[in-house]
């Protein structure tokens, strides 16, 4: 699948009050590209997410990954959000509040996102990302979907 057929429709994830928060913040920054849709700018905004970022997040989950405001995400089937790739180094994690939470905080190298509740940032380049956004997955897959 290409870049450009990997687009998500932000509009249909924002019905999704679990993922409002963090589109949110990738709202921010989201800057529409002045050349339109091109290899650059899949889904017309420029991307913030470096190309081989996206393509080691994609190996991690081939199916899930969605060019959503110039930034790659992973997206379950039921289209909750549960990761980001941001430029060429940092990858935020959906780990819902709780047990799960608590422990990855007291991981490596991990960090909360500042401005959204359950989500981590950590290092894209470590050896274990693959397990990290397997995990995430599994987490954000009992998350109670709302549609609006």
């Amino acid at each position: 699948m290409t870049m450009a057929e990997r687009v998500g429709d932000h509009a249909s994830l924002a019905r999704l009050a679990v993922n409002r928060p963090v589109l949110s913040l990738i709202e921010k920054g989201a800057e529409r590209s002045a050349d339109g849709i091109g290899p650059w700018s899949p889904d017309g905004y420029v991307m913030r997410t470096h190309p081989d970022l996206s393509e080691t997040i994609a190996a991690c989950a081939p199916d899930d990954l969605r060019i959503v405001l110039g930034v790659a995400t992973l997206v379950t089937p039921a289209d909750v959000i549960y990761a980001v790739g941001w430029g060429t180094s940092a990858v935020w994690l959906r780990i819902p509040s709780g047990p799960a939470l608590s422990d990855a905080l007291l991981g490596d190298e991990v960090e909360p996102v500042e401005g959204s509740t359950g989500w981590v940032r950590i290092r894209a380049w470590r050896d274990d990302l693959a397990a990290w956004i397997r995990a995430s997955a599994i987490l954000t897959a009992d998350l109670p979907v709302e549609r609006a």
